[in-house]
C-alpha cells in the first residue's frame, strides 16, 4: 500500500523544484541588444610571450603602486588588443595598442591605415558597448610617453 503522505510529499518537492528552477532562471536571464557594429574575432590571437612584450613595451610598469588592478586584455581583433586598466565601475580606462610596431604619430606610414583603421572601429564598439559618454580618445607624442610605441587611451563615463 502507498501512503498518501509520502505521495503529497514527493510532489511538494518536484513542485518546488521546477518552481525554484523557473525562478533562477527568470532571476540571471539577462536578454543582449544587438550590437551596432560587429567586429570580427581575432584570427591571429597573440600568445601569451608576446603579450607580455606589448604590454611591457606600454608602460604596465607604472601601474606598479596598483599591482590589485592588473590590466587585462578585454577585447582583441587581428590587429588591436584592448587592455582595461578601469580603477572605477563608472569611469573607464582602456589602453589600445596596435599589433604593429609603430612608434609615434609622427612615424605612421601609408602601411599602418589597416592597424589605424581597425583601432578607431574598435574605440566605437567600446563606446557603444559600455554606453559611454563625456569620452576622450588621446595619445602621446614622444616628449610625454614613457615607451616609444603608439598607443591610444580611451577615457569616459558609463551611461
Amino acid at each position: 500500500m502507498e501512503d498518501p503522505g509520502v505521495k503529497k510529499t514527493i510532489t511538494t518537492l518536484l513542485v518546488g523544484v521546477v518552481c525554484g528552477f523557473v525562478l533562477g532562471v527568470l532571476a540571471v536571464y539577462q536578454p543582449r541588444p544587438i550590437p551596432g557594429i560587429q567586429l570580427p574575432p581575432a584570427r591571429n590571437p597573440l600568445k601569451p610571450k608576446e603579450l607580455a612584450g606589448i604590454i611591457g613595451a606600454a608602460g604596465i610598469k607604472g601601474l606598479s603602486g596598483h599591482l590589485a588592478f592588473l590590466p587585462r586584455v578585454t577585447l582583441e581583433t587581428d590587429k588591436t588588443v584592448v587592455l582595461d586598466t578601469s580603477l572605477s565601475k563608472n569611469r573607464v580606462h582602456y589602453v589600445l595598442i596596435p599589433k604593429k610596431d609603430i612608434q609615434n604619430i609622427g612615424t605612421i606610414s601609408s602601411e599602418d591605415r589597416e592597424y589605424l583603421m581597425d583601432m578607431f572601429l574598435v574605440i566605437r564598439k567600446l563606446t557603444e558597448r559600455e554606453k559611454l559618454y563625456d569620452y576622450r580618445v588621446y595619445t602621446n607624442g614622444p616628449g610625454y610617453q614613457t615607451v616609444a610605441y603608439l598607443h591610444f587611451h580611451l577615457t569616459g563615463k558609463r551611461g
